[in-house]
């Protein structure tokens, strides 16, 4: 089986497991890798540990340019494994609405939306 149906079967078994709340996503810092002397920004970071690995998943606004000093930003979602010192050992940036659920499922279980929208409407 190739990587990248290795790689969608994760993503799907993510987002089931969030779904029930077996794992669980914390807003953390993005590793310096993603952020630091590139032309692209993460202005926010999941994390989770699962089967003893740290799982990410973030929102990668990426610049690029189309002169010199002519640019434009685009954004999309990344989703990458963590070594054990903060390291990003792998990485995908590719466009796919199975890692686009993932994002939107964990940063709703991460903001504990659910329990302040409950809160909200009770009396």
């Amino acid at each position: 089986m190739s990587t990248e149906n290795k790689t969608a079967q994760l993503i799907t078994k993510l987002i089931r497991e969030t779904a029930k709340g077996n794992v669980k996503w914390v807003v953390e810092e993005a590793p310096r890798s993603l952020n630091y002397e590139t032309e692209q920004s993460v202005p926010l970071y999941l994390q989770t540990k699962y089967k003893d690995k740290t799982l990410g998943i973030y929102d990668l606004r990426s610049k690029h340019f189309t002169d010199v000093d002519e640019y434009y930003w685009s954004e999309s979602i990344g989703f990458c494994i963590v070594d054990n010192k903060g390291r990003v050992v792998w990485e995908l940036k590719e466009y796919s609405p199975a890692l686009l659920d993932l994002f939107n499922t964990a940063r709703e279980q991460a903001a504990g939306i659910d329990d302040i929208l409950d809160n909200l409407l009770s009396n």
